[in-house]
């Protein structure tokens, strides 16, 4: 770990010169977008609206972080060698394509690009419909992906802008339905293909986005996806993945006893319940610091401290300290830790408040130790994101020997989500 004392200098950069437009005959939907993302989005001029808004969308929002660990990859990872190796998949053309217009609709403020999202979109449904009962080893994963787009297109599409709780749960309920035909198929290949068809990359993770929706939705996992070594989940990932499912069943089960909290009066079985929850709660985050201890130490985060900061928070910066690493995707894992670790010290609060419902009787030792650990790993949180915005580059002298090093402020340099999802 590297000692505060970094000297921070702010230097404004700005773009010169004009990109270059690909030229040349148009290929297949599939290449021609894939060219177009290797360059910034073509003039309207040279490719059809849907082909431009595909470009658009896989140049900015699809490409992978550069030496991206498996533990901190997703499905939109693993979207490039599929939709190449099936160009002309109608269904998964549709699915890109309708969340491609619908982003770049509003990126952009393109009415004819929504109308056309719409239409595909709606096209897309009649699509599934008529197909689903195809499923089979060949074209699971297409399956797996096309839902993983009309999933986010609800979202784009449908969140208000003023986003009050009434609608936030509507959109919630439209995003949800598609998690759960995610799972089903995940259950038939578990069942019915699991034996004769490996799990793929798209399957595992797939997987863990279940994982995650379950998470949020306070939702118990059913028993079929609790092995994660039977998705593909190996060694130290492994590890992570059965915290994972702890703390997920863990959250269902504090939901069910808050709410007989709320109808009745403790009981004796009730106190032995939330008691029993307690010692879980306290086996899973000592696995978590476990875990984070045998962090390698090429993963080690360096804190700066910035010399003159403005007042705070500002948009990007939450503290006048900063921590990096020597790869932004070490910092990908740490904040999956930090998250992880800040979600599940809120579950554990309210089973102390269930184990003691009656404030003088709290454990005040444990509270203050999960109040202070959630301190700690918020803080962790806030102080990796400029780093993993690309607004804070660290570019002298990074010898852990030495007292101080060069860093620069990106204060001009543009949002990219492909990094930004590091910290969502």
């Amino acid at each position: 770990m590297r000692k505060p004392g970094s000297v921070v200098h702010s230097e404004n950069s700005y773009a010169s010169g004009n990109r270059k437009r690909p030229r040349g005959p148009r290929s297949t939907f599939a290449m021609e977008a894939m060219r177009n993302a290797k360059t910034a989005p073509p003039q309207r001029a040279l490719v059809d609206l849907k082909t431009e808004a595909t470009g658009y969308y896989v140049h900015y929002y699809l490409q992978s972080l550069p030496n991206a660990l498996s533990i901190s990859k997703s499905v939109p990872d693993d979207f490039m060698p599929i939709w190449l190796a099936k160009a002309g998949d109608g269904m998964l053309d549709l699915a890109l394509s309708s969340m491609a217009l619908a982003v770049f609709s509003q990126a952009r403020q393109h009415t004819r690009a929504a109308l056309d999202a719409s239409a595909n979109y709606q096209q897309l449904l009649q699509t599934t419909r008529g197909t689903i009962f195809s499923l089979d080893e060949g074209n699971i994963d297409a399956w797996l992906l096309a839902i993983f787009f009309m999933s986010r297109y609800e979202q784009v599409v449908h969140l208000p802008r003023q986003r009050h709780s009434t609608a936030i749960s509507a959109v919630d309920f439209q995003t949800f339905s598609h998690h759960d035909g995610a799972l089903a198929i995940l259950k038939t290949w578990k069942e019915s293909l699991s034996h004769c068809h490996p799990p793929t990359s798209i399957i595992k993770h797939t997987r863990r986005g279940m994982i995650r929706s379950a998470l949020l939705r306070k939702l118990a996992l059913p028993d079929w996806i609790l092995d994660g070594a039977a998705f593909g989940e190996e060694g130290w990932e492994l590890e992570y993945d059965c915290l994972s499912v702890r703390i997920t069943n863990l959250r269902y089960q504090v939901s069910l006893l808050a709410k007989e909290a709320a109808t009745r009066d403790t009981s004796p079985e009730f106190t032995s319940a939330a008691q029993a929850l307690n010692n879980e709660a306290c086996e899973i985050d000592n696995g978590l610091k476990d875990w984070n201890s045998r962090f390698p130490h090429a993963w080690s985060t360096q804190r700066h401290t910035l010399s003159d900061p403005p007042p705070l928070p500002t948009t990007f910066f939450y503290s006048p300290t900063v921590l990096t690493c020597s790869s932004v995707a070490y910092t990908a894992v740490w904040n999956q830790y930090y998250a992880t670790r800040m979600l599940h010290n809120s579950t554990h609060l309210k089973i102390l408040t269930l184990c003691h419902p009656h404030p003088d009787t709290l454990d005040d030792t444990k509270r203050l130790e999960c109040v202070s650990s959630l301190d700690t790993m918020a803080n962790g949180l806030a102080s990796s994101i400029p780093f993993c915005l690309q607004k804070f580059e660290v570019v002298g002298n990074t010898d852990s020997s030495a007292d101080q090093s060069l860093v620069i402020m990106n204060t001009n340099q543009d949002l990219k989500p492909t990094m930004a999802k590091i910290v969502v």
